[in-house]
């Protein structure tokens, strides 16, 4: 009896001491996975806090410029050639003022009196005085088409006539309630070139049969 009292005791102080030895080791444990998970959650929060620093103001995360270069803009294929295409397209006109002085003085006009018109450079003209002043004579030419002359209101009385076998269309000014101008214009290419006759003087002769014989006189200089 006495002996299975001391053994009963003996192993109670075994399981006691297992126990006891179980539990220290299991709190070990949990203290190192705590102190563990503290220190990885630290390392996380370090390195997110240190990834938003460069970019960050008052706690509040700046958008990171970006450092990419544009690329540069390039043209359509064919566009360059089309613009100097459309430069170039438009015929060179005829320039009136190179008409030589001879063939001026030939139709009543003195060339000493030429003076060039107001224009651009793609369409020159030049205006002549007659040898009594009693009428001024103008040659110009102009890339705008009769169509266009028609459409603009300005000008009125068309008709369709022959010049040194050249098609041609008479004219007057809207303004021209006295009738003392008269517009002869022959389509070329580019335009057209026109001849105006405007008197001067009230003794003048009609402008139109004056502006007719000018233009068949100087219609060589168009072929």
């Amino acid at each position: 009896m006495t002996s299975n009292v001391k053994s009963k005791a003996v192993l109670a102080g075994t399981v006691g001491v297992a126990l006891v030895l179980s539990g220290c080791t299991t709190a070990g444990d949990k203290d190192a996975g705590a102190s563990a998970g503290t220190t990885t959650g630290s390392v996380t929060v370090s390195a997110a806090a240190t990834s938003m620093a460069p970019n960050s103001v008052d706690g509040r995360q700046e958008p990171t410029p970006s450092t990419e270069t544009p690329a540069p803009a390039t043209q359509a294929p064919g566009s360059a050639s089309t613009t100097a295409q459309s430069q170039t397209s438009v015929p060179a006109m005829w320039n009136p003022c190179g008409i030589a002085d001879a063939d001026i003085a030939h139709q009543g006009l003195r060339p000493e009196s030429k003076q060039v018109v107001d224009g651009s450079d793609s369409e020159p003209g030049c205006r002549w005085h007659s040898a009594t002043d009693a009428f001024e004579v103008t040659i110009s030419s102009t890339h705008q088409s009769l169509q266009e002359v028609k459409q603009s209101g300005r000008y009125t009385d068309f008709a369709a006539v022959r010049a040194a076998g050249h098609d041609a269309t008479r004219y007057r000014a809207v303004q021209d309630t006295n009738k003392i101008g008269c517009y002869v214009s022959i389509t070329v290419a580019g335009g057209q070139t026109v001849f105006v006759t405007r008197n001067l003087k009230s003794d003048a002769l009609e402008p139109c049969s004056v502006t007719q014989r000018i233009v068949e006189g100087l219609t060589s200089y168009l072929n």
